[in-house]
């Protein structure tokens, strides 16, 4: 594994949702360091989260990706509805919380 950082979230739940956004587009992601981040004030370290990709050859498209997270240009669309179970859901999600049914595709 030749893992690279690609962002430096502000919390544990940026973080999270950051890698979820690369892993739903093909990019095998983790996150490091998001249990440090509740000692923030009381260590002498950087407490910040951040998200790794596992493969360096996909650090280039990672970060394209995070770059459009950081903007917002990800949450762009819709809201939909699950074709498995009717529930209603808004545009950022890419699978239905419920049943987990992916997205279906414009």
């Amino acid at each position: 594994m030749s893992a690279r950082e690609v962002y430096l979230a502000a919390d544990p739940v940026n973080a999270e949702i950051a890698k979820d956004v690369l892993v739903n587009h093909g990019i095998a992601a983790h996150v490091r360091s998001q249990h440090l981040w509740g000692g923030m004030g009381e260590l002498p370290a950087n407490v910040y989260p951040s998200v790794w990709v596992d493969e360096a050859d996909d650090y280039d498209a990672a970060r394209a990706l995070i770059v459009d997270f950081e903007r917002g240009a990800l949450n762009d669309g819709r809201p939909w509805q699950c074709p498995a179970c009717g529930e209603y859901l808004d545009a950022q999600f890419e699978q239905c919380w419920n049943c987990e049914t992916l997205k279906p595709a414009d």
